[in-house]
C-alpha cells in the first residue's frame, strides 16, 4: 500500500488487517510498527501474496471471467536500519533486486517443503537457536528453543514481535539469569548475576525441525530421513512456486543480501538484516477464454475464490459428470469413462469448449458442452502451481552418495508451470530447468494440513519433538500423492443420445434450436388446475379418481433403509427422563410442522425420525423433496439430534455435503453463536428442519458457503450466485429422478403422489428456462414469470444442460401418471 504523501520508501507499507470496531485498516511499515490509516487515503502499489495456481480477476472488472497465475516475477527494493530503535531511518540499499539474491534471516519456517536425499517433505514444527551478544561484546552466548526462553524486549510496537519465534539480529531481548547459564557459551562465560539479563540477538538459526515426508523419488529406493532433524544443515529448501518467489516477500520482512559488502555496524558482532521497503510484483495469467496474459501488475488483479469445481481453466481434464446420466436408466451408476481436455470457457455463457480424446491414439474430437454436463477428472487431479515429483528413474553422483553435506538434488521435485496439451505437463524442476512430461511420468504431492500431520504422527511424538528431545526416531512414512495415470478410458455408452447432438453441434444456435422443438413437443402449455402455493397439501391431494391422505405427522414401524438403524446406542437408553422428552417432541411435530414439512416417528425405535421438506418456490428447490435421517441420542436434548441428509452424491448447498452431512450451528456440526447454538431447554427438532428449510433450502444458496455473505451486492458476487444456482437446480431435478426410482421407505407413495400433482409444474419451469431464458429462481409456485423473471436470463450452458435432461422427465412423469395440465 502507499499512503499519499511524500512517495518515498517510507510511506510503503501492508495492510494486514483492519482496526478491531473501526473503519480504519492497520498498515505494517518498513521498519515494522503499524498504524492506523483510512482507507481513503491509501492506493494499491502491489500485491505480492500471489503464487502459480491463485484465482484472479481484474480489479476493473471484478465481476468478470476469472483467470489463474501461471508465473510471478518480483523486485524488492532494500534499506538498513540503523538498529537505533522505534525511529530507524531507513538507507537505501539496492533497488530491483531479485528474490534469488536475498535469503531470510532464518532458512525454515512452518509450512516449508524441503528435499532430504530423495525425500520431499514439510515442516511440521521447528524450534529457533539464537545467539545473544552482551553489551561489553566479551561474551556470546547461544540459547536454544528460544521461543519458550527469550522475550523482545525493544520496538514494543513491532509487528514481528507477537510471534515467541521472531527474532531479528539487532532484537533486544531479555531472560532469566537460569536460561543464560544452561545455555552453550561460544564466547566468554556464564557470570553470576541476579533477576533476568539483556542482551543483543547477533544471529537466529532454525533449531531442530519435525518433518512429515510426502513422497520419494522411485528411482533409488531408500528408507525415509527420520521426521525429527536435530540440526537441518542437511535439508534443502524447495520452493514449490519456483526460484523467483522462494519465500512470500513483503513490506518490512527482514532478509540477507548475498552481494552485499557490509557496512560498518552501529554493533559489533551483530550481522544486520536488511528491510524489505518495497515490492514489484508482476504475474502472468491464463484467462478462462483461453487467452493469456504476460507481465501483468500485480496491482491491477483481485485474488478471488472459485466458485466451484465448475470454474474450469483451459488445460484441465474432465469427464462427462452424472448429470449426462439418467438416473432411470440401466448404465445409471457407470462411471464417466471419457476424458476431455478444456480449451476455454465462455463464463457468461457456462459453455466449454472441450477437446475429447478418443480411442484412436493422438486424435480428439473437439465440441462444445455446458459446463454443468462436466466434472473434474478424478485421475487427473493436478492444477496449475501443483507440486510433482518426477517417476523417471535418475541415478546419483558419486559426490551425492559420499557426502552427505553437500546440497540435495532438486532435480526429481517441481511444479506445474502449463498444462500442454492432451499428453504432456510443462514442469518447472527445483534446479532451475523445465521440460515437458507425460502423465504417468509424475506423481502429484498434496500433503494434508499440518493439524492432520500431527494427528497421524502422534501428538506425544510431536511434543517430544517440539522440546528437542527426539533424536533418531523411527521414520515417518509418508503417503505419496495420486499418481497420474496415461492410460485413459475411452466413453462406452454412458452419455444420453441427446448429449452426443449437442456436443457436436457447431454453434450454440443449432445446439438449441433441436432442443427448443423437441422439449416444446412434449410439455404441455396449460393453467394449472391445482393452485396450491408452492406447497405439498397431501392430506386432500387427487390423483385421477384417487383421494390420497399423508398427514404431516404419524407414528408407524421404523424403514429397514434408516441411516441410524444399525447404531449401537438407542436412545432409549436415556431412562424415563429421555422418552419423556421424545413424547413431548412428538406433540410438538403433531401440532406445529408446516405445510411442507412431513415427519414420520417410529413406534418400534422411538430414538429414530425421517422428514421430507418440498422446496419452496421463488428458490432453485422449487418442488423438490429433500429427506433428512434423525437420530436422537441417550445424551439428548444435552446435545442435539444427529442427522443425514439423501443426497445421493450430489450437492444441493454449502450445508448439505455429498456424503450427507449436515453442516448447522443448530447441530454444532459449524460454528455459530447465541440462539443459533443447540439449547438443551429451549431448542427442539421441531427447531431443526425449520431451521433446515429456512436457513439452507434458500433462495440464494451460493451465500451460504462460509465467508461469502460478505459478497452480497458485489460484482463478484453478482457474478458467482447465478451460475450456482443454476448448478443447484440440477441437482434439485437429479434429486427428483432418484426419488422417483428409489422413494425412501415409508414415503413411497408421497413421493409419487407429489410428482403426479406437481409435475406438470416442474415441465412447465423447465420449459420457462429453456425457450424464456428466465433465471432460476424467479418463478412463482405455478412456475410463471414475475418480476424478477425479467431482471436478467439464465446462461446458455444451463439451457444445454436442461434441455438434456427434460426428456428424462417426460418419461419419468408419465410412467407414474402425472396430470397433464388443461
Amino acid at each position: 500500500m502507499l499512503e499519499k504523501t511524500t512517495g518515498a520508501h517510507h510511506d510503503r507499507g501492508l495492510v494486514v488487517r483492519a482496526s478491531p470496531g473501526k473503519k480504519d485498516v492497520i498498515v505494517l511499515r518498513v521498519d515494522g510498527t503499524e498504524v492506523a490509516k483510512k482507507p481513503c487515503d491509501l492506493t494499491v502499489v502491489d500485491r505480492s501474496f500471489l503464487c502459480p495456481g491463485m484465482a484472479v480477476a481484474l480489479v476493473s472488472d471484478d465481476g468478470g471471467q476469472p483467470g489463474v497465475i501461471t508465473g510471478v516475477a518480483t523486485a524488492l527494493d532494500l534499506v538498513q536500519l540503523d538498529g537505533s530503535g522505534a525511529n530507524d531511518e531507513p538507507r537505501v540499499v539496492a533497488t530491483g533486486v531479485s528474490p534469488a539474491e536475498v535469503r531470510p534471516v532464518r532458512k525454515l519456517t512452518h509450512g516449508d517443503y524441503v528435499v532430504s536425499g530423495t525425500w520431499l517433505g514439510r515442516v511440521v514444527e521447528l524450534s529457533v537457536d539464537v545467539d545473544v551478544l552482551f553489551d561489553d561484546g566479551s561474551a556470546v552466548c547461544r540459547v536454544t528453543n528460544a521461543a519458550d526462553r527469550l522475550r523482545v524486549v525493544s520496538k514494543k510496537n513491532n509487528f514481528w514481535n507477537r510471534s515467541k519465534s521472531c527474532f531479528f539480529p539487532g532484537d533486544r531481548v531479555a531472560g532469566d539469569g537460569s536460561v543464560f547459564r544452561a545455555s552453550r557459551w561460544l564466547k566468554g562465560h556464564w557470570k553470576h548475576t541476579h533477576g533476568e539479563l539483556e542482551g543483543t540477538v547477533a544471529n537466529v538459526e532454525t533449531g531442530g525441525v519435525l518433518v512429515y515426508w510426502a513422497a520419494s523419488s522411485p528411482a533409488l529406493a531408500s528408507a525415509p530421513p527420520p521426521a525429527y532433524h536435530p540440526n537441518p544443515r542437511n535439508l534443502t529448501f524447495f520452493c514449490p512456486g519456483g526460484s523467483d518467489l522462494m519465500w512470500f516477500w513483503c513490506v518490512s520482512a527482514r532478509c540477507f543480501f548475498r552481494s552485499h559488502t557490509p557496512e560498518p555496524q552501529v554493533k559489533p558482532g551483530v550481522n544486520w538484516p536488511m528491510a524489505i521497503a518495497a515490492t514489484r510484483t508482476t504475474v502472468d495469467v491464463l484467462w478462462q477464454d483461453g487467452t493469456r496474459q504476460l507481465g501483468v501488475p500485480s496491482a491491477s488483479l483481485l485474488r478471488i475464490p472459485l466458485r466451484s469445481q465448475k470454474d474450469f481453466f483451459p488445460g484441465q481434464r474432465v469427464t462427462g459428470n452424472m448429470f449426462s446420466l439418467s438416473p432411470l436408466a440401466a448404465d445409471s451408476n457407470a462411471a464417466a469413462g471419457r476424458v476431455g481436455v478444456i480449451k476455454s470457457l465462455n463464463h457468461k455463457d457456462q459453455t466449454v469448449c472441450v477437446s475429447w480424446i478418443t480411442a484412436a491414439p493422438g486424435e480428439v474430437v473437439d465440441a462444445v458442452i455446458s459446463t454443468y454436463d462436466l466434472a473434474p477428472s478424478s485421475d487427473h487431479s493436478f492444477f496449475y502451481g501443483d507440486v510433482v515429483v518426477s517417476l523417471r528413474p535418475r541415478a546419483a553422483s558419486a559426490e551425492e552418495s559420499n557426502n552427505d553435506e553437500s546440497p540435495n538434488d532438486l532435480s526429481w521435485v517441481g511444479h506445474i508451470a502449463d498444462l500442454c496439451d492432451a499428453q504432456y505437463i510443462h514442469v518447472n524442476w527445483g534446479d532451475g530447468t523445465t521440460s515437458k512430461v507425460l502423465l504417468h511420468e509424475i506423481a502429484i504431492i498434496k500433503p494434508p494440513s499440518v493439524d492432520v500431520i500431527i494427528r497421524e504422527m502422534g501428538y506425544a511424538f510431536h511434543k517430544k519433538a517440539q522440546d528437542g528431545l527426539v533424536g533418531g526416531t523411527t521414520a515417518i512414512i509418508g503417503k505419496v500423492g495420486n499418481i497420474i495415470k496415461a492410460v485413459i478410458r475411452t466413453l462406452g455408452g454412458m452419455l444420453h443420445a441427446q448429449v452426443e447432438i449437442y456436443m457436436l453441434s457447431r454453434s450454440m444456435a443449432l445446439a438449441l434450436r433441436p432442443a427448443r422443438t423437441a422439449i416444446t413437443e412434449k410439455i404441455p402449455t396449460c393453467s394449472p388446475r391445482i393452485s396450491d402455493g408452492g406447497h405439498c397439501h397431501a392430506e386432500e391431494a387427487t390423483a385421477g379418481d384417487e383421494v390420497f391422505h399423508f398427514k404431516h405427522f404419524d407414528v408407524v414401524q421404523s424403514p429397514r433403509n434408516h441411516h441410524y438403524l444399525d447404531i449401537n446406542e438407542q436412545g432409549g437408553g436415556g431412562g424415563r427422563k429421555w422418552l419423556k422428552r421424545v413424547q413431548q417432541e412428538w406433540k410438538i411435530l403433531e401440532t406445529s410442522l408446516p405445510d411442507t414439512i412431513y415427519v414420520r416417528g417410529f413406534e418400534d425405535r422411538m430414538d429414530l425420525l425421517r422428514a421430507v421438506m418440498v422446496g419452496a418456490s421463488g428458490t432453485p428447490y422449487q418442488d423438490g423433496l429433500f429427506f433428512f435421517d434423525l437420530q436422537l441420542p441417550p445424551s439428548y436434548p444435552a446435545t442435539p439430534p444427529q442427522v443425514k441428509y439423501h443426497s445421493f452424491g450430489l450437492r444441493a448447498n454449502p450445508n448439505l455435503y455429498p456424503s450427507g452431512t449436515v453442516c448447522l450451528s443448530l447441530l454444532n456440526t459449524t460454528g455459530g453463536k447465541g440462539t443459533e447454538l443447540w439449547s438443551p431447554e429451549a431448542s427442539s427438532v421441531l427447531q431443526v428442519v425449520v431451521s433446515i428449510q429456512g436457513l439452507v433450502l434458500i433462495a440464494q444458496p451460493y451465500y451460504n458457503e462460509a465467508g461469502y455473505k460478505m459478497q452480497i451486492g458485489t460484482p463478484e458476487g453478482h457474478r458467482n450466485e447465478l451460475p450456482y444456482c443454476e448448478n443447484t437446480y440440477l441437482v434439485n431435478l437429479h434429486t427428483m429422478l432418484h426419488l422417483i426410482r428409489r422413494p425412501p421407505v415409508g414415503f413411497e407413495a408421497f413421493v409419487r403422489d407429489h410428482f403426479r400433482r406437481r409435475g406438470q409444474y416442474v415441465l412447465r419451469a423447465c420449459n420457462a428456462y429453456l425457450q424464456e431464458g428466465y433465471p432460476v429462481g424467479t418463478l412463482d409456485s405455478e412456475a410463471l414469470a414475475t418480476e424478477a423473471s425479467r431482471e436478467r436470463s439464465c446462461s446458455v450452458g444451463f439451457r444445454l444442460a436442461l434441455a438434456n435432461i427434460v426428456p428424462r422427465f417426460v418419461e419419468a412423469f408419465a410412467l407414474i401418471g402425472t396430470q397433464p395440465g388443461n
